[in-house]
């Protein structure tokens, strides 16, 4: 039968049929009329060498209710830059395009005014792609709905940002701000920082605290990792978030703190995502799945650990990670074991066993770290509207710097 569980928490709309895309596409123009809609996509430059890129570009032109593209870029040279800002008019048939070159030497001087205030001014990661778009978008003052989503999606549809913005378009429904989540399946169970990261981590902790509000509202996520959302922008401008890796996690959190819970809802995309996936590296390598989960964790761990005082953040943490290591994450490897075994996937279990190893690296590591320094969160940055307010001129200076 067709899934319509919800959870107690977090309204879910689930994928249960397919409306008209011609219907679905002149409901969405009509609704953006007065609330136009603009689509942040975070890249790097090679994005622009790999078939989803265009495909989500010509997808996303065809689209009557979208009316402009940003792509927050970097690891691009100025030639890069401009090839990448011609490709992409070219694939966007017409559709306004703006590149946000973030590496470039104009945002590298918006970046480094933030630093100069005390906060991160770096300008590499996701996080600070989503962040200096959204700051755009603000300055810029035509958007009000924002969508956003990964540019490697090998098999993107129409129906992608049409179902994500739908309920943050819709008058009727009231939200400002709603997660995507998709399956992450082929033959064998992907999603390893979900699931044997992130999902057994926040049991720990609700082991350890008992009842929060706020670990309620996580775990209440169908994949808290996805990078789909779509949002009122005035709501979005009022998130802090990191650089790295943290930012699906920091969002899901600062909606928490800033939104009612009546606000805010997930969506079912409906369909089986096609895109790269992270190898599992070794700890102390920089790139790959191993400093993805680091980050995550440490997101993680600052925003439940937030409120309380500095002083006693550590000894929570230290009986959440034991928790994870000694019960949860065993516990969840084998949930997901009788997952795959009752589909007939491919599951390999000593794989499965090397990530949790891995995490529970990551983990000590972050542990030691917050025992000698203190919880803190490297490269949390200001919310984008609060930026805009205290620097004198730095929304003309985003708007400059746009290719």
């Amino acid at each position: 039968m067709a899934d319509f569980y919800q959870h107690s928490q977090l309204p879910t709309l689930h994928h249960l049929a397919t409306p008209d895309p011609a219907a679905r596409d002149e409901e969405l123009a009509e609704l953006s009329r007065n609330r136009p809609v603009a689509v942040l996509l975070p890249a790097l430059f090679v994005e622009t060498q790999r078939p989803a890129l265009p495909l989500i570009l010509g997808t996303l032109a065809e689209a009557p209710y979208v009316g402009e593209i940003v792509l927050s870029m970097n690891v691009m040279n100025a030639e890069q830059a401009q090839e990448a800002a011609r490709w992409c008019r070219e694939w966007a048939s017409g559709k306004p395009v703006r590149i946000l070159w973030n590496d470039g030497p104009a945002l590298q001087a918006a970046h480094g005014r933030l630093a100069e205030m005390g906060w991160d001014g770096g300008s590499g990661g996701k996080g600070a792609n989503i962040w200096m778009g959204l700051a755009y978008l603000k300055a810029a003052g035509k958007a009000r709905v924002v969508i956003s989503h990964d540019t490697d999606i090998l098999n993107y549809e129409a129906s992608v940002p049409a179902r994500l913005c739908h309920p943050v378009l819709h008058s009727g429904m009231g939200y400002r701000f709603a997660k995507g989540y998709y399956s992450r399946v082929r033959d064998r169970l992907f999603g390893r920082v979900t699931r044997l990261l992130v999902f057994p981590l926040i049991r720990a902790f609700q082991d350890v605290l008992g009842p929060q509000p706020l670990l309620h509202h996580l775990e209440s996520y169908r994949y808290p990792l996805s990078g789909e959302f779509a949002g009122d922008l005035d709501s979005l401008a009022r998130f802090s978030l990191p650089s790295a890796w943290g930012l699906e996690v920091a969002m899901l959190g600062e909606a928490h703190r800033h939104l009612p819970l009546e606000s805010q809802c997930q969506v079912d995309l409906g369909f089986h995502y096609e895109h790269r996936h992270r190898q599992l590296l070794v700890p102390g390598i920089e790139h790959g799945l191993v400093a993805a989960a680091a980050d995550v964790a440490r997101c993680l761990a600052w925003q439940i650990l937030l409120d309380l005082p500095v002083k006693d953040r550590a000894a929570p943490l230290e009986k959440a990670l034991r928790c994870y290591r000694e019960t949860r994450a065993p516990e969840w490897l084998c949930r997901y074991e009788h997952v795959a075994l009752l589909n007939g996937l491919v599951f390999d279990r000593a794989e499965e066993e090397h990530a949790l190893q891995t995490f529970t690296a990551a983990l000590d590591a972050l542990h030691a770290d917050v025992s000698s320094a203190g919880l803190h969160m490297p490269g949390m940055r200001p919310p984008p509207a609060q930026a805009l307010e205290e620097l004198p001129g730095f929304a003309a200076q985003i708007l400059e710097a746009a290719l």
